[in-house]
């Protein structure tokens, strides 16, 4: 039996649930294996866990497990628990969205709570949406993206990791230096699986050997601009490109109506496919597979992106958005795409590739060899144990943090603005 000052409790979801945090969480879980006795406290009691790893009821995880937390928190409904321990057992945390905004509404948390989070991120608008939300039951997308309610996360952790410069920075902007001195950069790591060999993959999938493949995943969004890629598709099309493109994930057409924006191009008119949700080897398959891995997003919190490490592992051509997190990436390992004129840009893009197919898997392997040298799964675990240890140090506050005294710049903050 592991002595309880070398185990390491994980509150987090974890498969089957269908979201990235909890395939995250399960891989780097048996990476810290390696290093400590492992315990999931996961709020499903089927929930799937590596070897060696004990599951317990999240409830009960605090008894006989010793300093050492670790919380991996997201944006939605699956974390409610995660926020619950978080309140009981001090430790780190993997803040994976820094709005929480969701979470918080979602979980049942009283409204003068959220409201007090809202006015700690910034005071004067806050009053105004917070008014319109009492008043007249008016919520709106802007509040996600405006209101930051990671105040008490910042308070209660020992130490909290996110994925980017970005994140933190944006974290330091809202809540000051004070308050996020303890937050670290740890990047998503790389998967520790041997993606699938392209032309098996292609084969299993029935694309031909000279099809031009342009792929997306995840969760269909708002956020994700499908409207900005099917326009390219569709302009691409037009204009003479001999491409296929399939969406490897599902549909949220409360968010988006995916189906529908396709039907409307003809141009893409038995060139496209939405495959809907898929396991992991299938998933794997498509993005092996693919040409040109398309991972578009605006607005950004600074989130990272389980497919786009796996379309590095596999060696595939990535086209980003030239914000938050993804600006961070090296210009000659992925294609950035700019804020303005998106759509034109997409569509030469695309054209060009799908012309010069070897110009992508020149990109892809660029992508592959940064992915290997920056962002490999023992290198990353071996960095949540360097901020785990050093998070015993510090005591946590007893709620949520004050805001700073005066507003901070962008510059001070490390936020310079990108000209576009």
């Amino acid at each position: 039996m592991t002595d309880a000052r070398d185990r390491l409790t994980v509150w987090t979801p974890l498969p089957p649930e269908r979201n990235g945090i909890a395939d995250y969480a399960y891989v780097l879980l048996a990476a810290l294996s390696d290093r400590y006795g492992c315990r999931a406290a996961c709020d499903d009691w089927l929930a799937r866990v590596p070897d060696g790893v004990a599951l317990v009821d999240p409830a009960l995880a605090h008894r006989g497990a010793g300093p050492r937390a670790l919380h991996q928190l997201g944006n939605n409904p699956g974390h409610g628990f995660v926020l619950r321990a978080l309140r009981r057992v001090p430790g780190v945390v993997t803040l994976h969205d820094p709005g929480l905004l969701h979470l918080y509404g979602t979980m049942g948390e009283d409204a003068g709570t959220i409201r007090a989070g809202m006015a700690a991120s910034l005071p004067g608008l806050s009053a105004i949406f917070a008014r319109h939300w009492r008043e007249e039951r008016v919520q709106t997308a802007a509040d996600h993206l405006l209101f930051d309610l990671a105040g008490e996360t910042l308070a209660r952790a020992r130490a909290v990791v996110v994925h980017s410069r970005y994140a933190r920075n944006r974290l330091r902007l809202v809540h000051g230096p004070a308050a996020t001195a303890h937050v670290e950069v740890i990047p998503h790591f790389v998967p520790p699986v041997l993606m699938p060999d392209r032309q098996a993959a292609r084969a299993r999938l029935g694309i031909a050997p000279g099809d031009f493949l342009v792929v997306t995943s995840g969760f269909a969004t708002a956020a994700k601009r499908f409207d900005w890629l099917l326009a390219a598709l569709d302009h691409a099309c037009e204009a003479g490109a001999d491409l296929r493109w399939i969406h490897a994930g599902a549909e949220r057409p409360e968010e988006y109506d995916l189906a529908r924006a396709i039907v409307e191009r003809p141009a893409l008119r038995g060139r496209a496919a939405v495959t809907g949700y898929l396991e992991e080897a299938a998933l794997d398959d498509h993005i092996a597979a693919a040409d040109v891995l398309v991972n578009l997003r605006f607005p950004s919190t600074g989130e990272s992106s389980g497919s786009l490490a796996r379309a590095f592992a596999a060696g595939t051509c990535c086209i980003v958005s030239d914000t938050a997190a993804y600006a961070e990436l090296p210009r000659d390992a992925v294609l950035h795409l700019p804020l303005t004129e998106t759509v034109p840009l997409l569509s030469r893009v695309l054209r060009a590739l799908a012309a010069a197919p070897d110009r992508a898997a020149a990109i892809g392997a660029r992508g592959r060899a940064h992915a290997l040298a920056e962002m490999g799964l023992e290198a990353v675990a071996g960095r949540y144990a360097a901020v785990i240890e050093a998070s015993l140090d510090r005591p946590p506050a007893p709620g949520p943090a004050p805001r700073p005294a005066a507003p901070l710049t962008l510059e001070a903050a490390g936020l310079q603005p990108r000209r576009l």
